[in-house]
């Protein structure tokens, strides 16, 4: 099949490892972090708590949600006054058109 390769080509045997018939090693490790998250009696299980900080955490949460709320208020009004100005200066440019020499190249492209 191979006919210049000197050394086989390598094979993929599939081992699983999260079934814990395969391994005995997988089973005291299980045991070992089970008594760990117990804790040292073995009764009352620790809390895990994955915040940051301490008890202000949650005046610094509202504190920065005010601010992300207003800023994207001052954002949408910065929008809605550049699209405004937009369609002024829109508006202003047809009347321009209108009134000046390029009515005629308008009103000839009306009748064609």
């Amino acid at each position: 099949m191979f006919r210049n390769v000197r050394t086989e080509p390598r094979k993929f045997s599939f081992q699983s490892r999260h079934l814990p018939e395969l391994d005995d090693e997988w089973l005291q490790r299980k045991e070992r972090i089970e008594q760990e998250v117990q804790g040292a009696d073995g009764t009352t299980r620790r809390n895990i708590r994955m915040r940051r900080g301490s008890a202000s955490s949650g005046s610094e949460r509202l504190g920065r949600r005010t601010a992300q709320i207003k800023s994207s208020r001052w954002a949408m009004l910065r929008s809605a006054l550049i699209a405004v100005g937009l369609v002024w200066l829109a508006w202003k440019g047809l009347q321009w058109v209108e009134k000046s020499d390029f009515s005629d190249v308008l009103k000839w492209m009306e009748n064609a």
